[in-house]
Formats: structure tokens, C-alpha cells, sequence
């Protein structure tokens, strides 16, 4: 009988060896960001923010791309569009100088095709484009925009979907196959952003089935994500729930559900909701993923960010995975690696 956990550590460390070649692209994929708002009244961090990345910065930084949700605008000014006093109704806008801290944090690219893109309208959009611009990070999202890489001779295209205006919507999952088989054949990978799903702590797994939140609709996730790695897609990435959700490999390809909050300061994140997972995804040149990590972060009300020594994050998308994908879930270990399972490594 296989010593698991023997096994595992075997495999683990095989991988490592195996694919140090430089044949791999790895990417990391965070959560939802929203580094403090000034409206309606200031819930900004200390220091402008400088501090909020300190502890996760070397491993945000150790990736040929990393990629992150940005939610709200980064705006100076400007009208609300929504009217925040009914219900459960936000709109966030961050200061523009704080764009200098996803720099500094290591970022590449910001996904904008989310609920809050349209917090001020165009304006808000417009100047969130042009500050991301200036300061020389990607994005992609406002008119079915996509993000456009070159990483050592390998082309690389994110498309990003949401259930918002002025997004390519994830209910059209046909026009989202569409989109993605084109961008494949013009790209070695590609990788596809989502927003979408209910949100909370009554959302923490993932169901084949479409889902509301507030009366709204959100998608069925499983659905969409599964059609766009049919039609190529290399890396399926999403976020919107606010809590982490499960990961799967599906045709070879990773799909994470959600990477839930990662960095929204001023808001609840005393529980499961504060869990700030860093996901390593290394995939080969066609690719086809070959193990990855989960780094475990976590977020506390009015301080900047922490690696959690406990794992939470891992332990927790470890279990949801084995939960919800039993068939598809990879391997996770208690302190986050990601290899294939037994059974996927012997298949041809």
C-alpha cells in the first residue's frame, strides 16, 4: 500500500526538478483588491498604502505574470452612479496614487470586468484605465478589452468576463467560446478572468447551477468556466464570491471558482471572508497545467496583509475541492501544493 503522504512529497519534489527547464510559464492569480475608498466618507489605509503588500510582495513577484481583481475606480472626484443608501449597494473609489502600490506589489495585470467598473460611470473607468496605463500595468475588461502579453517568445491573451454592463457577460457563454477559440488561435495561452457567482459565506461551494445574489443574476459558473477551457482557454480565473471557493483540472487545465478578497481593506474579514489565498499556477508551453501552490495569506481588520502560517486558505479550498470536484480536484497538501492526483499522473 502507497504511503500517501510519502508519495506526495515525492511527487512534489520531482516536479520541481523536472520542470526547472524554463519550458513553464507561471502565473499567479489573486482575489478581489480594493485598497481603500474615500467615499462616501475616507476608509483609507495609513501611509497611502505603502504598507498594505509588505509581507506578500517577494511572492506576489516570483511569477513571469501575476494578475489581480481590482474593484471600484481609481478616481479623483467624479459622480457616484449608484445610489448607496439602498440596501447592500457600494461603490469604492481609490485614491490615484495608490496604483504606485500594486507596482510596487509586483503586479502585471488588473481585471476591471467586475460590479464595480461602473461605480462613477465612464469617468470612473476612463481615469482607472489611464492611471493603470500610466504606472504600467495591463488590464483588461471595459468593452470586452483583452490584456496582451510577450513572456520569453510566448504569446499570451486574458479575456475577462462579468455580469455588468460594459463587460463581455458570462451568461453569453456562447459568444464567450467564441471570443476565447479566436483568441487561441492567435495566442500559444490563454488565460480567461471571471467575475461571478453569489457572494458570502452561504456561497463557499460551487454548484453546476445558475446563481443569484440579491435577485441578480451571476452565472453558472461551472458551466461557463468548463465551455471556455473547451474552446481553449488555458487558465480559468475567477473571483466575485468574496470567499474563496474550489479549484478543479479539467481537460488538463486549471480552473479556480473563486480567489475570493485579497486585499479590501475597511470591510468585514473576520472569517472566512479575510482568507487572501495566492494561487502559483505553472503550466507547460501548451498550456497544460503541472502543479502549482496555494500560499495562504490572510487579511485582519486595520492591518496590511500576513502570510498565515496556518494554511487556512489551502486547507480550506483543499477541502471544497475534494468536496464539490471529486472526480476533477487535484492534490493539496495541508501547506498548499498543488500536484495532479495519482490517477491523472498514470493516464497517457
Amino acid at each position: 500500500m502507497i504511503n500517501r503522504p510519502h508519495f506526495y512529497s515525492i511527487l512534489i519534489l520531482l516536479l520541481c526538478f523536472s520542470f526547472s527547464d524554463g519550458d513553464s510559464l507561471t502565473i499567479i492569480a489573486v482575489g478581489d483588491i480594493m485598497m481603500g475608498s474615500n467615499y462616501p466618507i475616507d476608509m483609507l489605509p495609513p501611509n497611502n498604502g505603502t504598507d498594505l503588500y509588505k509581507d506578500v510582495a517577494e511572492v506576489l513577484g516570483a511569477a513571469d505574470l501575476t494578475v489581480g481583481n481590482l474593484e471600484g475606480v481609481i478616481l479623483e472626484g467624479g459622480v457616484c452612479a449608484k445610489k448607496t443608501k439602498k440596501g447592500k449597494v457600494y461603490a469604492f473609489r481609490t485614491p490615484p496614487s495608490y496604483t504606485h502600490n500594486l507596482v510596487d506589489a509586483g503586479f502585471d495585470f488588473m481585471n476591471l470586468a467586475n460590479n464595480h467598473m461602473n461605480d462613477f460611470g465612464l469617468q470612473g473607468t476612463e481615469s482607472t484605465m489611464r492611471k493603470l496605463t500610466d504606472c504600467g500595468i495591463a488590464y483588461g475588461g471595459p468593452g470586452g478589452r483583452v490584456g496582451h502579453f510577450e513572456i520569453n517568445g510566448t504569446s499570451l491573451a486574458i479575456a475577462c468576463f462579468a455580469t455588468s454592463p460594459g463587460a463581455d457577460l458570462i451568461t453569453n457563454v456562447q459568444g464567450a467560446q467564441r471570443k476565447v477559440a479566436q483568441l487561441a488561435k492567435e495566442n500559444d495561452i490563454v488565460i480567461v478572468s471571471f467575475h461571478g457567482g453569489g457572494e458570502g459565506l452561504g456561497y463557499l461551494h460551487t454548484r453546476d447551477t445558475f446563481e443569484y445574489f440579491l435577485g441578480q443574476p451571476r452565472g453558472n459558473v461551472v458551466e461557463f468556466a468548463r465551455a471556455v477551457v473547451d474552446s481553449g482557454a488555458d487558465f480559468v480565473w475567477g473571483h466575485g464570491p468574496h470567499v474563496p471557493r474550489a479549484i478543479e483540472v479539467y481537460n488538463d487545465r486549471l480552473i479556480a471558482y473563486s480567489l475570493g478578497n485579497f486585499c479590501t481593506w475597511g470591510f468585514n474579514v473576520a472569517d472566512e471572508r479575510g482568507y487572501a489565498p495566492i494561487l502559483k499556477v505553472i503550466v507547460d508551453s501548451t498550456g497544460a497545467f503541472m502543479h502549482g501552490e496555494i500560499i495562504s495569506a490572510l487579511q485582519k481588520s486595520g492591518h496590511p496583509l500576513l502570510i498565515d502560517k496556518l494554511h487556512n486558505s489551502a486547507r480550506l479550498i483543499a477541502r471544497l475541492s475534494a468536496e464539490d470536484f471529486p472526480e476533477s480536484a487535484p492534490h493539496i497538501t495541508a501547506s498548499g501544493s498543488i500536484v495532479l492526483s495519482p490517477a491523472k499522473q498514470q493516464d497517457p
